[in-house]
């Protein structure tokens, strides 16, 4: 059959079209550019950001605009910043919306063109560390807010506006320290987040949005030989061992289920396909058949996207085995990240992949970072306020796009405030389908234009949502 159309959402586009408000972008735009070189400009790189940095430039911008902010920190460094519109007074009490973006970024690995936290812009774009994940965000986020607070927008909820530390790690400093000591100050039925994106390939614009992420598991598997001299080496060499148990793993293919809102995801996506294509997801979506859907879904999976909305992946990270060139080490050893869908049990998970070396004593496998349970659970009925707001936002600045809300392949904050009740969206811009200057990579980078359409389809979401007209 022909190839399933690929949606690779890690961090996709916004690409908008006509505005039905009669907004000046101009001014917003420049704005949101010099907001992002700024923030490029300060260094806030993992393992030791100092998030201060970033924070003193959010808040003379706020200073200028009379707007409120407090500071809140684990570590003198490592500084979340919260600022609040507040809802009108007149409006009915509704929920808070949370507006949330990190200030920290990866880790600078490999050889960059330019300097990391330098910005430079080249060929409509903008390079420089942090400008696809998560600066831009902080961007729009922080020339929204004052445009809505210049502007006197009437609001029909309190916004929080929230740039955090830490999330590149974990978020101990930043909102798992903000839920732990300041609950009452992310109090929101609501939040806007990274995670979802744009893209016009196939048969039609789509506009993914996370609603759910998977779990984060680490495991590590350690495989035991004979320390020996390496000029005379035993038979039983630990890293061979670990190789061929890799290959095992590599082999293994763990099973495809399909949740509620999975099928929905791939009901709402199936128009998209070409005839080869809607033949097969007809078979995985409608067939009482166990091992026809199961054929189905395994043809489905062999797009790289689609392999994330129905099952569990498996990859190895770090590879770690001897000291000294000419000692062979008795043990080698290897991270293995998985990712596990929504309502995926870990237990299960790990008795499965153990289970392909039960008869190799040589073979151990231990988890180093546990999910959580209970995992956050999306919501099948996508009958929200806020996704409702979405929804209108795209049709307005992109007609004809289709939305679609699916599960996130990478962890991000929205966990943290899922587990809180916070119904939490990922929207994003468009990156490079080439596999370069995305987030974490080396020369990361965003175009202007697609920046420009980050911001317009941002202000329209909070426009619909959150303005008040009594």
């Amino acid at each position: 059959m022909k190839k399933i159309l690929i949606f690779f959402f890690f961090f996709l586009p916004v690409l908008l079209g006509a505005q039905e408000r009669a907004i000046d972008y101009a001014p917003l735009n420049a704005a949101v550019k010099e907001n992002l070189i700024n923030l490029i400009n300060i260094n806030t790189a993992q393992p030791e950001p100092d998030e201060t940095l970033a924070a003193r430039y959010i808040y003379k911008v706020l200073n200028k605009n009379n707007i409120d902010w407090d500071i809140y920190r684990a570590e003198k460094p490592r500084a979340n910043l919260i600022a609040v519109l507040k809802a009108d007074k007149k409006a009915p009490r509704q929920d808070a919306l949370i507006m949330l973006a990190h200030l920290d970024t990866a880790a600078v690995h490999g050889e960059w063109a330019n300097p990391p936290a330098k910005a430079v812009l080249k060929d409509g774009r903008i390079y420089g560390l942090g400008s696809s994940d998560a600066k831009n965000y902080a961007a729009v986020n922080l020339a929204i807010m004052t445009w809505l607070k210049q502007n006197k927008v009437r609001l029909n909820r309190d916004i929080i506006f929230l740039f955090t530390a830490d999330e590149e790690n974990g978020s101990a400093k930043g909102i798992r320290f903000l839920y732990d000591k300041y609950p009452q100050k992310l109090k929101a039925g609501y939040a806007l987040n990274e995670g979802g994106g744009f893209t016009d390939e196939g048969r039609g614009s789509i506009m993914f949005v996370e609603a759910a992420t998977k779990m984060y598991m680490d495991i590590l598997i350690t495989a035991y030989g004979e320390d020996a001299h390496s000029a005379a080496p035993a038979d039983n060499n630990a890293i061979y061992k670990l190789s061929q148990a890799l290959s095992k793993i590599e082999a293994y293919n763990p099973p495809l289920h399909a949740a509620p809102f999975t099928i929905k995801f791939f009901e709402k996506v199936y128009p998209l396909q070409d005839d080869d294509a809607k033949t097969t997801m007809a078979i995985f979506l409608n067939s009482s058949d166990y091992m026809q859907r199961a054929q189905a879904a395994r043809i489905i999976s062999e797009d790289r996207f689609f392999k994330t909305q129905l099952m569990d992946t498996i990859s190895p990270t770090v590879i770690t085995a001897g000291a000294q060139s000419n000692t062979v080490s008795s043990e080698a050893y290897a991270t293995l990240n998985c990712r596990l869908l929504p309502d995926t049990d870990p237990a299960r998970f790990l008795a499965a992949l153990t289970g392909l070396f039960d008869n190799d004593d040589s073979i151990t496998l231990t988890v180093t970072e546990r999910p959580q349970l209970p995992f956050p659970q999306p919501d099948p009925s996508g009958n929200d306020p806020l996704l409702r707001s979405i929804e209108r936002a795209v049709g307005n600045v992109n007609p004809g796009a289709l939305t679609l809300a699916g599960i996130g392949p990478a962890a991000s904050e929205s966990e943290f405030l899922r587990r809180r009740g916070v119904i939490t969206y990922g929207i994003g811009p468009r990156m490079d389908r080439d596999g370069g200057g995305g987030p974490h990579q080396v020369d990361e980078s965003i175009a202007e234009e697609d920046l420009y359409h980050q911001l317009k389809l941002t202000l329209n979401i909070v426009l619909d949502f959150a303005e008040y007209a009594p």
